[in-house]
């Protein structure tokens, strides 16, 4: 697992195999498939999740053999280019075999752990709602740097999220207010959650239905969107509105997304991230919808520049733009746009942009969240 001083050390076999039997808690009889994708352009980072995933497997075929489980080959599909993209239909297998529909193999699956660069996460939601005895690990840009938040206590973080879900599902909001270089006094965001539909993510993917994101460690929601008719029936629009910066790595600048409605409708800045926001909305407009609030739990997360945003995000609060009809159901009033992406930003303490969040409830009442991008609540 991560070491100390920039040092990684690697989780050996057994300790993987040991940790696979806490995650998933395979049964006699069950399958197991690993999923991946590829480039055609090989990069020291899909070499090192390569090998990432070649010591799983292992790890998983020792597990297999002491618990009598069935573990599939390697199933491998081109890169979707885009986070949350639906899956092509067709995939290969590392064996030399060949799937033609593998939405119907994954469904067939009891367990599907997918090791991907690009997240698969909404079309494998999508998939595991109409296959109800499979649940599924996704683990979008994982690398072995992640072992050490993998390795955290997650009974404690079970406990945690319970007591931060006591504290925000009641409330009808969230105000955000950010902080950082160049950022306005006052920069505000307000998130409108009337709909309640929160879920705890927190290890353990072990009854039929289950789905996570690992390393594990968040609560999340989607907003009101205000786009269902039984939505509009019970709340009218969206109260989700202000403005939500956004840091582009990439040029080290800030764009500024007005945000009306719980929809994108600008785009302020010249940076590479405001460049890629706009051709995401250009492509489809329902990427314009705020898809997201989160707040990570899992202390053992990073939140650094260089960590993919699989850790980041479990470090503290979150937003994200574009799909998130993979977090609803045909029952809850939020969870209903179906877009092309998936696109999530991190506001913890080790970021440059922080955010200071506090629930708003229908009583006026307000809790502090989190303070400077640190969960304070709990």
């Amino acid at each position: 697992m991560a070491g100390t001083g920039g040092k990684i050390t690697q989780m050996g076999i057994a300790e993987i195999a040991k940790l696979l039997g806490t995650l998933i808690a395979p049964k006699k009889g069950e399958r197991l498939l690993f999923l991946t994708d590829y480039s055609s352009k090989p990069s020291v980072r899909g070499h090192e999740r390569a090998e990432l995933l070649a010591r799983w497997y292992k790890a998983a075929f020792s597990l297999a053999g002491q618990k009598g489980f069935h573990l599939l080959p390697i199933v491998k599909y081109k890169e979707t280019g885009k986070n949350n993209a639906d899956l092509p239909k067709t995939a290969a297998m590392h064996d030399g075999g060949h799937v033609d529909n593998l939405a119907e193999l994954i469904a067939s699956s009891n367990i599907v752990i997918a090791m991907t660069a690009y997240s698969a996460s909404a079309p494998l939601r999508v998939i595991g709602a109409n296959a109800h005895s499979l649940r599924i690990i996704s683990m979008p840009g994982v690398n072995a740097s992640m072992e050490g938040a993998m390795a955290a206590d997650y009974v404690k973080m079970q406990e945690k999220g319970r007591k931060l879900l006591a504290v925000v599902q009641s409330a009808v909001g969230f105000e955000l207010i950010f902080d950082g270089a160049g950022i306005p006094r006052n920069t505000k965001l307000y998130i409108d959650t009337r709909a309640n539909n929160w879920i705890l993510e927190a290890g353990g993917c072990i009854e039929p239905g289950d789905f996570i994101n690992f390393p594990s460690g968040e609560l999340f929601t989607p907003p009101y969107e205000g786009v269902s008719e039984a939505g509009r029936r019970e709340f009218s629009d969206s109260k989700t509105s202000g403005v939500w910066p956004v840091y582009s790595q990439a040029d080290s600048k800030v764009v500024f997304l007005k945000v009306e409605k719980n929809r994108i409708t600008r785009v302020q800045g010249d940076s590479a991230e405001a460049k890629r926001i706009i051709e995401d909305i250009a492509a489809d407009e329902n990427n314009a919808n705020v898809a997201e609030l989160g707040l990570g739990i899992n202390d053992k997360a990073r939140s650094t520049a260089e960590i993919p945003i699989l850790e980041s995000e479990k470090s503290g609060p979150h937003i994200a733009y574009g799909r998130n009809d993979h977090f609803g159901t045909p029952l809850t009033l939020a969870g209903k746009v179906r877009a092309t992406v998936h696109q999530d930003y991190v506001y913890s303490r080790e970021t440059q942009i922080t955010v200071t969040i506090h629930a708003v409830y229908a009583n006026g009442r307000r809790v502090l969240i989190a303070e400077r991008g640190k969960i304070v609540v709990i």
